[in-house]
């Protein structure tokens, strides 16, 4: 299954972390021979930031590297030079251990999800610089760990009670899952957990930290400098994935608090942003390792152990805002921004937006060659069965040739990169109504921006005018080259068939009764049961998965499958519609610094009904390179 999510790049928040030739920051100081590999380092803080670099990087190549390196498995991310700056000797520091060997890695990939990715690229990562590890084993207080209202620990496993790496990485990876992470604080024995929640601090919520949602994990593995957080993920998709998840709208269903109960106040409180627990190693006064052990909290605070997330989550329920730095935040996105961004770091919108709009046309290209590469699966072998009513597979979890050629999964993470950009922009202008001194206009001269409500329409406007510049190209069923471009291609985001039977000309969404559908080949979609379903019925009956905002775990259908009624995410457009007022004053004249200014003004929009929001709403989107009435 393909994942295809890109980054816009940032600057990394870390401290420390070398290249090739520097000095190493956190040089052996203990030797211990025993165990699943020697240990010659304890961990630090310098040595956390090395670690954030490290997954940073990857994170990088899975963004901007070549395609194969895009769609990396954790065998290639392991073994690929470029991606893995631990094959540089200089990186890996003096007495590191060697190259874990690739049949490790490979019985990894075969069981590898997003709990399992956590402890993979850690276990990894400690095995080759030489320091110890550990997971926990946890009790449910009742059910499935993954879902149970929390859990207990009730032993360790380290890097000294296995006989080799093989034993250690067999144990641990196929032992740990996300109930690992489902330890409430305070609680009994919490001490052995895994991870702490963590400050939300730069100096501490680093790369290689998580971020725990129910019953799901994603990497932090960038904070770009705008504050933004960026993860990397993998599926449990027989094709074993491992994609970027990017966008702050990731950082959701973090419980608050409960100081109205006392003794039980963090009850619940595991999920949110974590970091590692990490293990100390004791000695003898040689030096020689004895012992590996979990931190204590106390031990964890240089680490940034920290409630102060759910604290804040509880303060927001109850005033609705959270106010840092005498500034009122409405959400706790908002509030990571606040304490993420580079010091002094303005947003500059128009910037972020071209940024953006190369990063959809890079996801877009991506999915091209999976559209080809199954289009033409199709045509030589035979068109693909739909994973109808199956509670082990879906449209989203299938393995096989659906699973190696839908871009059923890929598509949500489409959307979900163009919802981020919405998301972003309708910040924006809450922090121009604040703070507009943070907002850098550079590329927004042409525009009106007196107030907030100018700003969404300058926004607008410009993304309009960017999207229509942008041309993609795709391959019809003719072999000819079709251009679309940007602005068109998200007035199609529900329209884009995920269905590895259907055309390319479906599969991106061409109106059907446009010239550009009448070279479209008529396929049928199969099914387990032995029926098929005709082109445009299958598409039709489709509609529902095209428009969904996360991956389902449960059955998907088909014959009996809806086609109307289920809801659909406003676009950009109308997302920041609710900053129009039902009037607005006619600006002054603005100069241009834009080399040729339109001919004429753009004429004042009539005046809308204030009873009316979808007659308010639909006005407010604008033609490509429009000036949405603010400028002359």
């Amino acid at each position: 299954m393909h994942s295809l999510r890109v980054a816009v790049v940032g600057v990394l928040v870390v401290l420390g972390g070398i290249s090739a030739g520097a000095e190493d920051p956190n040089p052996p100081s203990i030797h211990g021979d025993g165990g699943a590999w020697p240990v010659v380092r304890q961990w630090t803080v310098p040595e956390t930031h090395h670690f954030a670099q490290w997954i940073n990087h990857i994170y990088k190549l899975k963004c901007q590297g070549t395609v194969e390196q895009r769609r990396a498995k954790i065998e290639r991310v392991l073994t690929d030079p470029e991606m893995n700056l631990l094959l540089d000797e200089a990186f890996a520091g003096e007495q590191a251990n060697p190259q874990l060997d690739v049949s490790i890695m490979r019985s990894i990939n075969g069981v590898i999800d997003c709990g399992k990715l956590t402890v993979t690229l850690s276990s990894y990562y400690a095995y080759r610089r030489g320091l110890p590890w550990m997971i926990s084993y946890v009790r449910s207080t009742g059910g499935d760990l993954r879902t149970a209202s929390h859990n207990i620990p009730v032993g360790t496993y380290s890097s000294l009670d296995a006989e080799s790496p093989q034993v250690f990485f067999s144990n641990a990876v196929t032992g740990y899952c996300t109930g690992n992470l489902r330890v409430e604080p305070f609680n009994e024995n919490s001490e052995l957990s895994d991870t702490v929640p963590v400050a939300i601090n730069p100096q501490y919520l680093l790369p290689g930290c998580m971020h725990y949602l129910d019953g799901h994990v994603l990497i932090l593995a960038e904070v770009d400098r705008f504050g933004e957080l960026h993860f990397l993920d993998s599926t449990t998709a027989a094709s074993r994935d491992i994609y970027s998840f990017n966008g702050l709208n990731a950082v959701m269903g973090i419980p608050a608090k409960r100081s109205s109960q006392p003794g039980n106040e963090y009850a619940g409180c595991f999920q949110g942003l974590r970091v590692w627990r990490y293990p100390i190693a004791e000695t003898d006064d040689e030096g020689k390792v004895t012992k590996v052990r979990r931190r204590t909290d106390a031990e964890m605070a240089e680490f940034g152990f920290s409630t102060e997330q759910y604290d804040r989550i509880e303060e927001i329920s109850r005033t609705q805002r959270i106010v840092e730095s005498g500034i009122e935040l409405t959400s706790f996105h908002e509030f990571i921004q606040a304490r993420m961004r580079k010091p002094g770091e303005r947003v500059a919108p128009a910037v972020f937006l071209r940024d953006y709009a190369d990063q959809l046309l890079n996801l877009f290209a991506m999915r091209e060659e999976i559209v080809q590469e199954g289009w033409k699966d199709v045509l030589a072998n035979g068109a693909i069965t739909f994973p109808e009513n199956s509670r082990s597979e879906n449209i989203f979890t299938a393995g096989g040739r659906w699973g190696e050629y839908s871009t059923a999964s890929s598509d949500i993470d489409i959307r979900a990169r163009y919802y981020y950009l919405a998301d972003w922009m309708d910040n924006v202008v809450r922090w121009y109504d604040r703070q507009p001194d943070l907002v850098d206009l550079t590329g927004l001269e042409w525009y009106y921006t007196a107030a907030r409500e100018d700003l969404a329409h300058s926004l607008v406007g410009e993304k309009n005018r960017v999207f229509a510049e942008k041309v993609f190209q795709y391959t019809n069923s003719a072999g000819e080259k079709v251009s679309v471009s940007l602005l068109e291609l998200e007035r199609r985001l529900y329209d884009m068939s995920f269905d590895p039977n259907h055309s390319p000309e479906l599969r991106w969404g061409a109106p059907t009764d446009s010239p550009e559908f009448a070279t479209a080949k008529e396929t049928a979609t199969p099914l387990p049961d032995g029926n098929e379903l005709p082109m445009m019925e299958a598409y039709q009956r489709e509609a529902f998965y095209r428009a969904v905002g996360q991956k389902e775990t449960t059955e998907s259908y088909l014959q009996e499958m809806f086609t109307k009624g289920f809801p659909k995410r406003d676009k950009f457009d109308l997302q920041l519609a609710k900053w129009l007022p039902d009037k607005f004053s006619v600006p002054p004249l603005m100069p241009s610094k834009r080399p040729e200014p339109p001919a004429k003004p753009v004429a004042a929009p009539a005046k809308k009904s204030s009873k009316s929001t979808k007659s308010a709403k639909s006005s407010f989107s604008a033609q490509p390179g429009s000036r949405l009435n603010r400028t002359n």
